[in-house]
Order: C-alpha cells, then sequence, then structure tokens
C-alpha cells in the first residue's frame, strides 16, 4: 500500500538531499572520520532509514560511527542491522551494561563507578569495550573537569576489558560570530590530548566540532567532526553563511475539510480569529500532537497549490485552520505543506521555528509517529 493514499501527514525525507549533505560535511572537514548524530530519531528525519543509507554503498569508508543519545536507540539500530560503532554519548548507567555489551555499543564516560563497573561486567566475559571520555570545557552539562584528565584517562586506562577509544567535549556558543569562548574550549580539549600522549597514552579519536564547528571553525575539526544540523540540512550559525545545505524534509498535511464562511464566525478554541469577510476556511489534519507547535495560533504559514496561507485560529491537537480563500482550486483530500517548498514558494523548518520563538532543532525533532515518514533517492 502506498503510504500517501490514506495517511492524514506525511514527511517526505529526501535521501538525495541528505547525500548532498554529506558530501558538503567530506569537502569542509579537514579530517577523514565522520560521526553523524543520529538521535532523536535522526533530527526526526528516521535514524534507522538515515543510517542504513549513510553506512551503505553511497558512501565507502565515509562514516566512522554514529552517535546517539540513549541505550534505546543504539539498541533500535542494532535491531535494524546497523552494524557501524555506536557512540552512546549520554554516558553509561551501570543498569544498562549488560545491554551496552550485548549491543555492542561505545559509551561515553565521565565517572569512575561507571568505569570501574563496566571493566569488571567486561572483564569477566572475556571482553574489550571501547569507550570515549568525556571532559567539560564550559558547557556546565556533562564530563569531567580538566583539572581531572590525566588521573582519570590513567585510572580507566588501567582497567582490565576497557579501551579508552576517544576523548570529546561539547562546544557552548560556536554557533556564534565570536568564537572566543569556543577558542577557550578548543585549547582546554587540546591541551588535555597533548598532556596525555605526552605521558605515553594514545588515544585515536579527539572530537569537540558540531555542525557550526565543520561551517565556521576549521581548527577544531582535530581527527573527527560530528555533524546534526547541517547533515539535516539548516545551518546553526548566528550569522548567515555561504554553505549551501539541503532541507532533507518536507511535511505535507491532508485538507480534510472545507468551508465557506460568512465574515463574523470564530475560529477555533477561545475564539481567537473571527473572519473579517466571507472566507474559505480548510481544515488539515495536522496539529501539535503531530508537532506543529500551538505558538503558530494565527501566526504561522502553510502552502496550498504554491500559495502562502494563514494559519487561523487556534493550532488544536489533530488539526489546523488555514484561511484558503486566494486557492479557488483547493479541494477536500488535496495536500498542503506544512515544511518544504512548492513552485517558487518556500516554509522551511527555520521559518516555522522563527515564528514559533524557538529553534529549527525542535521543529525537525518534534515531528512526530503519526506523520509517516516517506524514503525519495533518485537512485531508488
Amino acid at each position: 500500500m502506498n503510504p500517501e493514499e490514506h495517511a492524514s501527514s506525511i514527511a517526505v525525507v529526501d535521501l538525495t538531499a541528505l547525500h548532498e549533505n554529506l558530501c558538503r560535511v567530506r569537502k569542509r572537514s579537514h579530517c577523514g572520520a565522520i560521526l553523524p548524530v543520529i538521535k532523536a530519531n535522526a533530527y526526526g528525519h528516521g535514524a534507522v532509514e538515515v543510517a542504513r543509507f549513510l553506512s551503505g554503498a553511497n558512501f565507502p569508508g565515509a562514516i566512522s560511527m554514529f552517535g546517539v543519545a540513549f541505550l534505546e536507540e543504539g539498541m533500535a539500530l542494532r535491531k535494524a542491522g546497523i552494524t557501524h560503532p555506536i557512540l552512546l554519548m549520554t554516558g553509561c548507567p551501570i543498569g544498562q551494561i549488560p545491554e551496552i555489551l550485548r549491543y555492542d555499543l561505545t559509551p561515553v564516560l565521565f565517572d569512575l563507578e561507571s568505569a570501574v563497573a563496566l571493566s569488571r561486567y567486561a572483564e569477566k566475559r572475556g571482553k574489550i569495550v571501547n569507550v570515549h571520555i568525556k571532559f567539560d570545557t564550559g558547557m556546565g552539562r556533562l564530563g569531567l573537569s580538566p583539572t581531572e584528565a590525566s588521573s582519570f584517562v590513567e585510572k580507566v586506562v588501567d582497567q582490565q576489558g576497557i579501551c579508552v577509544e576517544g576523548i570529546l567535549t561539547h562546544f557552548a556558543d560556536a554557533d556564534l560570530k565570536d568564537l572566543s569562548f569556543a577558542r577557550h574550549q578548543l585549547k582546554a580539549i587540546n591541551r588535555i590530548w597533548t598532556n596525555l600522549e605526552k605521558g605515553g597514552v594514545k588515544i585515536p579519536y579527539c572530537h569537540i566540532a558540531n555542525s557550526a564547528a565543520i561551517m565556521h571553525f576549521s581548527r577544531a575539526h582535530l581527527n573527527l567532526v560530528r555533524p546534526g544540523l547541517m547533515l539535516y540540512g539548516y545551518s546553526p550559525l548566528e550569522v548567515k553563511t555561504r554553505v549551501q545545505l539541503s532541507p532533507v524534509m518536507q511535511v505535507k498535511s491532508r485538507v480534510i475539510a472545507l468551508r465557506r464562511v460568512p465574515e463574523g464566525v470564530s475560529i477555533s478554541y477561545g475564539r481567537t480569529y473571527v473572519t473579517p469577510k466571507e472566507s474559505v476556511i480548510a481544515t488539515v489534519s495536522i496539529g501539535y500532537a503531530d508537532g506543529y507547535p500551538r505558538l503558530l495560533s494565527n501566526r504561522g504559514v502553510m502552502l496550498a497549490k504554491g500559495n502562502r496561507v494563514p494559519v487561523v485560529g487556534r493550532v488544536c491537537m489533530d488539526m489546523t485552520m488555514l484561511d484558503v480563500s486566494q486557492v479557488p482550486s483547493l479541494r477536500v483530500g488535496d495536500w498542503v505543506t506544512v515544511i518544504g517548498a512548492e513552485k517558487n514558494k518556500a516554509v522551511w523548518a527555520d521559518e516555522v521555528a522563527s515564528a514559533s520563538d524557538t529553534i529549527p532543532y525542535e521543529i525537525l525533532c518534534g515531528i512526530g509517529n503519526r506523520v509517516q515518514r516517506v524514503y525519495l533517492h533518485e537512485n531508488a
């Protein structure tokens, strides 16, 4: 069955655009190792499908490992047949150690208790687990203080069953035009790496570069980069860049009702919109339960047959209303574009985010499971 035939809303994921964006990452990065960040269901695009595509024949040797946030995400990839290394970026809870080994995942460590527990469990089973160690150089979220680096790494290296494959940290503001604090963070992780090597501890990977750093801070590329948002077609930078990116996902929703109403009719909850004249109101089958922000009530815009049409009234859980008076050819059952392009008009996730006082990350990650994913590739 074609999912577009009966779906209320769909997210069309263009794998060719994903391919183009990865090629741009490879062109800009000054190292040969790439860790695509596919946490949060690949920013709403579908982690399994994205991982399958990126680990396929299109990119021989390009992907060194994938990055996810939590154990469940790594397990889902393994169950789907993904064999690349998978980095668990939020830590190694002791209770999850059996599954971490069972599914051959690479945890990030930042406390000795977890490291010792992981070592003992792995050693008893005759296994060696690759780990990365995280340092907090200014994000203030997860990681060890740089002052603890040498002593902690030495203790972890001495543990049986553990191989320290990498060290990392996380930029706090590399998306800003002013890179002074980012330079401070880069200097800190470089100092840790250098001191470890001077002490005889050789670690294959040192990484800090997110999408922002890949795009405008080449010194931070080191020997592994972690593209996230730019992989999906958007720039995280405070200022515009010449880097051409291709949005990967378009979201479309079905028109389920059309009504011609007279002047003075209130629309949706709270009666926050009243028609100023005779109008044609379309009800489309997407709402805040699907990830379309309620903040777009009376503020959002969608595309109907290439026309920008306004959201009127409050966004509901399952539905949103549009004034489509200027689109007389629109019919029940037609698609409107929630995120994407039609003809020469576009409403991309960064515009949707700006109108709802948030960031494109939240818009993309918020597209819910009721919105069916449809995958396109020019070679499919």
